[in-house]
């Protein structure tokens, strides 16, 4: 996963508004999680914001990383992926009576996050089934369907025929079994809009990534948007629109903006609407009168609605009146079965108009495939929740915490030499996907909390002296994901903000408590996402409070098997998990730079991954909560 906002220069880009702090320009929106308590009724009484429709209106989901079933301990995000399907077509039933055009992106990253996509070899045998049964019109890639070379044939063999030319991989690639390559999906799509007959081009690009499997290869956007076919499609006659959807962020980072200069150099006023992912915010971009750009979240919370007014098909630029400012609204839709059947207006309830035929089926077949992956197999019961960025570290309701005082030091060495020998264990923040709740922790618990499969390295008999300070050199780089992409220092590089090195997270949390909001904000009694992005904060159909948010550490470690007495050991195994070897031995240089960094010696350590680690932790809680279920 990618949370940007661990790191604090991104932090305060996510949290504040042009309006709330002048000298800031472009700034991002908050990235609060919902929170409401195990088995709480659907939001239904909650004053929604009624999207607005337009002559071209989007619905767009991204980093949906297998979440189809829906959150079924977040009952704010309880919709599954049949409900979604039944919105869609209840949409699309509306466009058509109103005469306007509805068009269905969804921006990668469909893998990795769920045991609806992660229990199956390779992963996404049965979530990319379901996925495609939605109606959706276009389709990018995303990093997550790259790690894999499994996992990318199958996304070549199975998901792009599917979509018969709308799977969009404008700068990714594949080999083929006799060396040649060729893109997954296709570079280009162009299409006419069924009521208001606009004619649009539409790409579908990827960040500049680089931890691909051997079998793909990603080409440098600012490269690709400089060959031969696509400044062909860009000129090609006729065109009204450009749609341009994908996997990157669409604040800062430089991939959206060197595709923007590119058809602008071309077409000085066209419009262009762009859609992006990755950085799992919800976020509303202008790049111009004329271009904006969506965000819609991450892991099914949101569903990003968009309605444009303006377009005129046919039109020629040279017109003197061409260049009229587009009409933008925008609106990020909490992923419950209350919003969705509301924003359609259609009833819930046995007898309720919402689901559809294909709806229902799909959340029957979802269902099936949760049961045959055994995902409902209970582990424990869950006491509290425990919390990532919206807990405090440390602290009793701290994730991060919990693994600390309590998990990792259940680590068991495959190396029974090994047992007993003071030891250091490192993992990073970003090995842990999402918060645990209280309840039930199932199967499918264990693939949401953490569902990398990571293997475990060691150096050692490292010089305590040395060893204790690798715990602050990993806290003080910018960023250790468990993806790791590029610097984030790149990101300041299109707008060339100066926002400093630290910020006070006391200070942001007092900003979100005093700023003044919508008046339907007043006396709420849920907390959830509050979005800013530059139409304001109005964006959000369920006006929340703002959850509290918290700095969380690159890195934690937990001391084990140290002596009894509470001296220091003289020498400590130091272990990490195998993603973190460059980010440690960078560490390690830089506490001793005597010592080449070929000389420390690492070693598999085996033991279990962290997704088992804390399955088997939870078993000691008991099956208490099981008896309400039986």
């Amino acid at each position: 996963m990618v949370h940007f906002y661990r790191n604090p220069l991104l932090l305060l880009s996510a949290l504040v508004s042009n309006a709330l702090l002048p000298a800031i320009a472009d700034a991002n929106q908050d990235v609060f999680s919902l929170q409401q308590p195990s088995g709480a009724p659907p939001p239904k009484t909650l004053p929604l914001r009624r999207i607005e429709w337009g002559q071209l209106n989007f619905i767009s989901t991204t980093d949906t990383h297998g979440w189809l079933a829906g959150h079924l301990l977040q009952p704010s995000y309880a919709a599954d992926w049949g409900d979604y399907t039944s919105f869609i077509e209840h949409i699309k039933e509306t466009a058509d009576e109103k005469g306007v055009d509805v068009i269905v992106v969804d921006d990668g990253d469909q893998h990795d996050g769920n045991g609806l996509s992660d229990a199956t070899f390779p992963t996404g045998e049965v979530s990319q089934k379901i996925l495609m049964m939605a109606p959706i019109d276009l389709m990018s890639i995303g990093n997550h369907e790259l790690y894999q070379c499994e996992v990318t044939q199958q996304t070549y063999d199975m998901v792009a025929p599917h979509f018969d030319g709308r799977y969009l991989t404008s700068n990714v690639e594949i080999m083929l079994s006799n060396g040649s390559w060729v893109h997954i999906g296709q570079r280009s799509y162009r299409f006419t809009t069924k009521h208001q007959g606009i004619n649009i081009m539409s790409f579908g690009f990827l960040f500049d990534f680089k931890l691909n499997c051997n079998n793909s290869r990603v080409s440098e956007v600012e490269d690709v948007v400089q060959q031969a076919w696509f400044q062909s499609a860009i000129r090609e006659p006729g065109i009204d629109m450009f749609l341009v959807f994908g996997h990157y962020p669409i604040r800062f980072w430089p991939e959206m903006w060197a595709i923007h200069r590119a058809i602008r150099a071309v077409h000085k006023s066209i419009p262009i609407q762009y859609f992006g992912g990755h950085s799992h915010v919800r976020d509303f971009t202008v790049l111009d009168s004329r271009a904006s750009a969506l965000q819609a979240g991450r892991f099914l919370e949101t569903v990003g609605w968009l309605s444009i007014e303006g377009i005129e098909p046919g039109k020629s630029e040279d017109s003197p009146d061409y260049a009229k400012p587009l009409k933008y609204s925008r609106r990020y839709l909490d992923f419950n079965p209350y919003s969705l059947s509301f924003h359609a207006n259609k009833t819930l309830g046995p007898d309720g108009t919402f689901g559809t035929e294909n709806g229902k089926a799909i959340s029957k077949i979802i269902d099936n495939y949760r049961q045959e992956l055994n995902l409902t197999y209970p582990f424990g019961c869950v006491p509290t929740d425990y919390l990532l960025e919206k807990a405090k570290y440390p602290g009793p309701n701290s994730l991060l915490s919990l693994m600390e005082d309590h998990v990792l030091q259940n680590l068991i060495s495959d190396d029974k030499t090994l047992h007993g020998n003071s030891r250091l264990i490192f993992i990073n923040s970003g090995s842990l996907r999402y918060d645990m709740y209280g309840g039930i922790f199932t199967v499918d618990s264990g693939y949401i909390v953490s569902p990398f499969d990571n293997a475990w390295l060691h150096i050692p008999s490292v010089p305590y002296s040395i060893a204790k300070k690798i715990l602050a050199k990993l806290n003080a780089l910018d960023h250790i994901f468990m993806e790791l992409t590029t610097p984030i220092s790149r990101t300041m590089t299109v707008r060339q903000q100066n926002l400093g090195d630290t910020f006070d997270i006391n200070v942001m949390n007092s900003l979100l408590s005093t700023m003044s909001g919508p008046d339907d904000q007043e006396d709420l009694k849920t907390t959830g996402y509050v979005t800013i992005d530059d139409y304001g904060m109005d964006g959000d159909d369920t006006p929340h409070k703002p959850y509290p948010l918290y700095y969380l550490p690159n890195a934690i470690t937990t001391e084990d098997a140290f002596p009894s007495d509470g001296s220091e050991p003289d020498r400590v195994d130091v272990v990490f998990l195998d993603f973190m070897k460059p980010f440690l031995l960078d560490a390690l240089a830089r506490i001793d730079s005597s010592t080449p960094m070929e000389e420390w010696k690492i070693l598999e350590y085996g033991g279990k991954p962290v997704k088992e680690l804390i399955k088997d932790y939870v078993r000691g809680w008991g099956t208490e909560c099981l008896k309400d279920t039986r």
